[in-house]
């Protein structure tokens, strides 16, 4: 069997809105979520060095830790439970997001993807919280997702105070790291390591197979990775913003060629997304017909 990976980025990209803002808006509703990032961004140390001379800190230990304290003044586990009640209902797609995907998907029970048993999986890797954005999606859409995750405790005593401690932080390196995790098929099989060298036949997805879909910066080395290494790399952007911002954030991709495309989130079957994926799906296939002499 052979596996096709079209690998999401959320916030930004499948979303319109900030998954992680919302969590902390409904935690703290006395403060618009701007003014916690703003406070991220001086516990980072923006303003301490010229920056010629600091290298700014990872964004994802500080504002897990910040969002953790929070969510403890509350007495509130950041857990599956919290976001499934609280956040999860908040957070919507960009119209027509979860069809497409499931659009994209049907392709596989089609006779000639079956003939070369070509299977068709979506990921996810966010820079945002798991557990809240798998809630987004209907069961079994999406194979796997990638994002920062808390576990939660509580000491003996004091079982009324739940600690959220942050385990695993998502930033732009670790998103490199899951793009090999879902080549090698490391991502739900604990006896594959990351590290571990697999020839290109083994691959439980060659990077050629890999469709990745971002919409800013923090996606340009996942972007990078996957087109250097015969993949396809898309990046979208809400075209219902200031166009200024809009080309602010996508000039150096342009500059860099970092993208094949660059489209906007327009997730209908009848936009440039849609049938530039699919149609790579296609020429995925027909590849496999032609080593198989179909």
């Amino acid at each position: 069997m052979a596996n096709i990976a079209i690998v999401w980025d959320f916030d930004g990209t499948l979303s319109p809105e900030d998954s992680t803002t919302k969590t902390v808006e409904i935690l703290d509703e006395d403060k618009p979520g701007s003014e916690f990032w703003n406070d991220i961004k001086s516990l980072r140390g923006d303003k301490r060095k010229p920056q010629w001379e600091h290298v700014l800190a990872s964004d994802a230990p500080i504002w897990m830790y910040a969002l953790s304290r929070l969510a403890f003044r509350k007495k509130i586990p950041l857990n599956a439970e919290f976001f499934q009640e609280f956040v999860a209902p908040k957070i919507k797609t960009y119209p027509n997001a979860i069809p497409l995907l499931k659009k994209i998907k049907s392709l596989q029970e089609r006779e000639d993807f079956r003939e070369v048993d070509l299977k068709i999986h979506h990921f996810v890797i966010s820079s945002g919280l798991k557990e809240l954005v798998e809630l987004v999606f209907p069961e079994d859409l999406v194979t796997w997702t990638f994002g920062c995750c808390y576990t939660v405790i509580a000491f003996e005593g004091h079982e009324d105070e739940p600690e959220s401690i942050p385990v695993f932080c998502m930033d732009e390196t670790v998103k490199t790291r899951s793009l090999f995790e879902i080549s090698k098929g490391s991502f739900n099989d604990q006896s594959k390591q990351v590290n571990t060298r697999v020839e290109e036949n083994n691959l439980w997805a060659p990077f050629r197979n890999v469709i990745y879909v971002g919409d800013g910066p923090t996606d340009v080395p996942a972007l990078s990775l996957v087109r250097d290494k015969g993949g396809l790399g898309i990046a979208v952007y809400n075209s219902s913003k200031d166009p200024d911002e809009i080309n602010k954030r996508l000039k150096q991709m342009r500059l860099d060629k970092r993208a094949d495309l660059i489209t906007p989130t327009d997730f209908s079957y009848s936009g440039e997304l849609f049938k530039y994926i699919k149609t790579r799906c296609i020429q995925i296939r027909q590849r496999y017909e032609a080593e198989m002499g179909i």
